[in-house]
C-alpha cells in the first residue's frame, strides 16, 4: 500500500509547523505569518477529511474509519483544539493572528503595489508568544496536535493493509 494522502498532508502541516515555529530574525509580512497560521489550523482539521475523502476508498476502510473516528473525535486534544480552534477561526473569524496577538509586535507599515492600500503591514513576530483565543499558547498545542494525528493514522495504515 502507498503511503496515505492524509500522511502526506500531515507530513506538509509538519513542514509548515516547523517553518513557523522559526521565522527569520527579521520582520514578516503579517498577512505572511496570518496566512500560515490559518493553514496550519485549517489543515490540522481537514486530516480525517482526506483520510475519509481520499483514504478510506473501499466500503470496509469506510466502515473501520467510522468506527475510529466515534473514538478520535472524543480525544482532548481534537475536541479542546483542533476542532474548536478550526470553527472559531474559519466559522466565526475569531481567535487568528490579529495585531492584538502577543505574539506580533513592533507593527511597521511598507509601500507595497500589488496590495489593496499600496501597502503592507509588517510586526516582528515571535511564535512562542502566539495565543489561542482562550488564552492558551498555541505552538504546543500544535505539537500535540500533529503528534494526535500521527497516532490514528499509524491505526489506519495498520488496518488498512488488510482491508479491501
Amino acid at each position: 500500500m502507498n503511503m496515505l494522502v492524509a500522511r502526506a498532508q500531515l507530513n506538509v502541516v509538519e513542514e509548515m509547523l516547523a517553518e513557523f515555529a522559526n521565522p527569520p530574525q527579521t520582520t514578516q509580512l503579517l498577512a505572511l505569518v496570518q496566512a500560515q497560521h490559518v493553514a496550519i489550523v485549517t489543515l490540522l482539521r481537514a486530516v480525517v477529511h482526506v483520510l475519509e475523502k481520499v483514504d478510506a476508498d473501499t466500503p470496509a476502510r469506510k466502515a473501520w474509519l467510522l468506527s475510529a473516528w466515534k473514538t478520535w473525535k472524543t480525544e482532548p486534544i481534537f475536541a479542546n483544539f483542533i476542532e474548536l480552534n478550526r470553527n472559531q477561526l474559519l466559522k466565526e473569524f475569531r481567535g487568528g493572528l490579529g495585531l492584538k496577538n502577543p505574539a506580533l509586535t513592533h507593527t511597521g507599515v511598507v509601500a507595497n503595489p500589488d496590495a489593496p492600500r499600496d501597502a503592507s503591514l509588517v510586526v516582528d513576530f515571535s511564535p512562542n508568544n502566539v495565543r489561542t483565543e482562550d488564552g492558551r499558547l498555541a505552538l504546543p498545542l500544535f505539537r500535540d496536535a500533529v503528534a494526535f494525528w500521527d497516532r490514528p493514522l499509524r491505526e489506519a495504515e495498520q488496518a488498512f493493509k488488510g482491508l479491501t
